[in-house]
């Protein structure tokens, strides 16, 4: 069975510019550069296929992309756990490790006298021996930091996420400033977006709970994700509700909850979309947020409707959520954003508006200067 593999074009742009920052001093940069090329394309291939070979032989069907800043191995199948997940991340760099003690073995036997040959396998065991030892650094997404997470996570459950985050995190920006200050430039920046990235993903997975690490709640979320993807909306209903009870709280509570609310809202319900999604607005994705925006509207929850007013027109600039935000507004006697959304339906082609003027909603700011001056206008 062969292991697919993609590459983008910014893959070899990436590794051209390397080449060239550590060959344009030279006198034949070009050559240089496309030896560098190709270094870091088998060096980086022999890695991967390390992950790939060791996740295929434990019965998953990996694939191998490569992009701008490295290479990614994605184990589809049955998902592994503990000393197995370990050593298809492990093997990543043990295979690199390899290759650098293969090219250091043959630079030693002298066989080689070209210039370029004894500089390519020269390149081989400098890359692969930096590229190994930075790669384990206990830092996410490198291996050294998915390493800690697994460790962690076997001894802590999902709370073990949540250390292995925020531990790459502070470790990131160490590292960091660490290569800025010794002249890597390169690295010093790629360690600084992992430090952002990993802030990122520690403010997601505080809501992180046991039931988001069930392999049978994973199994069950697939069924109804091919029931959804089938157009089989309402016998994913009774599916959601139960993995709801499950989960109970957590990443797959909040994302069942938001599926459910939003199937319940192509069906108008919007009370039950309310209850729903307010319990949980913190973690909604936008559409869940415009999903509760019209929920708050139909149930009366004038202040929640003003809360989500700019991001839900900003989703959706619809005339019509502009003019539920004039109501909601209006209900609550704040008239210069009333009549500014009342501009902006008017703007966008709700053309009645001296009916809709006359609604109970608006008594609140019937009597304010700037409601007078749109009514006259």
């Amino acid at each position: 069975m062969k292991i697919p593999i993609k590459i983008s074009p910014f893959f070899f742009v990436t590794a051209a510019l390397i080449g060239w920052i550590n060959s344009m001093q030279s006198s034949h940069p070009f050559i240089l550069t496309l030896i560098w090329i190709g270094v870091i394309f088998i060096s980086i291939m022999v890695h991967e296929y390390g992950h790939a070979l060791t996740s295929r032989y434990f019965g998953q069907k990996p694939r191998i992309q490569l992009v701008a800043f490295g290479g990614l191995t994605y184990p589809e199948g049955p998902r592994l756990r503990g000393w197995r997940e370990f050593l298809v991340v492990l093997n990543g760099p043990v295979f690199g490790f390899l290759l650098f003690l293969l090219c250091l073995f043959i630079l030693s036997t002298g066989f080689f006298e070209n210039p370029y040959m004894l500089y390519t396998l020269k390149i081989f065991t400098w890359v692969n021996l930096f590229w190994t030892i930075v790669n384990l650094l206990p830092v996410m997404p490198l291996d050294g930091g998915q390493l800690l997470r697994v460790v962690l996570e076997s001894i802590f459950g999902a709370k073990g996420l949540k250390y292995a985050i925020f531990s790459s995190m502070l470790l990131s920006c160490g590292f960091s400033i660490t290569f800025f200050f010794i002249g890597y430039f390169l690295v010093g920046a790629i360690f600084f977006l992992f430090a952002f990235q990993n802030f990122d993903a520690w403010r997601k997975s505080r809501v992180i709970t046991e039931s988001d690490r069930s392999d049978e709640i994973a199994k069950e979320m697939k069924e109804v994700e091919d029931l959804l993807n089938n157009n089989q909306k309402e016998a994913a209903i009774p599916k959601l509700e139960e993995i709801r009870t499950k989960a109970k709280q957590g990443m797959i509570y909040n994302l069942t909850t938001q599926y459910l609310a939003a199937l319940k809202a192509e069906k108008g319900e919007h009370k039950a979309v309310y209850d729903l999604l307010l319990p949980i607005e913190k973690h909604l994705n936008p559409e869940s947020k415009l999903y509760l925006h019209r929920a708050a509207y139909e149930v009366k929850d004038y202040a929640l409707v003003v809360e989500l007013a700019g991001p839900s027109f900003q989703l959706l600039p619809d005339p019509k959520i502009a003019l539920s935000n004039a109501e909601a507004c209006a209900a609550l006697a704040q008239a210069e954003p009333a009549i500014g959304w009342l501009r902006a339906a008017h703007k966008g082609g709700i053309e009645n508006l001296e009916s809709i003027l006359s609604k109970e909603v608006f008594d609140p700011i019937r009597e304010t200067e700037d409601f007078k001056k749109l009514l006259n206008s």
